[in-house]
């Protein structure tokens, strides 16, 4: 699989957590310098398909951070648009601003 299928399927099969996860254990491969699989065998994401994890083993490292950005960028998005219709569903209610006397201030005296 390239990497458009791979996103493509992680955007259409995962839920929120699994692609956390995913994403996860990319940074954690890049970092340590392993792979996908070892990292997903070593903190045990049963939720994450072998398929997946291995076809991300056969990419170059710039190719799984590619597949790692469009992942933050897929949740953001989700995120965005879970924020934006909240804030639009609800009733904004128009109040007026009455003056209220400030206090004098000890240095007025």
């Amino acid at each position: 699989m390239n990497v458009t299928e791979i996103i493509t399927y992680i955007e259409q099969n995962f839920n929120r957590t699994q692609a956390t996860g995913l994403n996860s254990l990319i940074f954690l491969a890049l970092r340590e310098q392993t792979t996908v699989m070892h990292q997903k065998k070593e903190w045990g994401f049963d939720d994450i398909p072998v398929p997946i994890a291995r076809w991300c083993d056969e990419l170059q490292d710039q190719y799984l951070l590619a597949i790692a950005t469009a992942i933050n960028t897929h949740l953001l998005d989700e995120l965005t648009n879970k924020s934006m219709f909240a804030n639009s569903a609800q009733n904004h209610v128009v109040q007026a601003i009455e003056p209220q006397k400030q206090p004098s201030l000890l240095s007025d005296y």
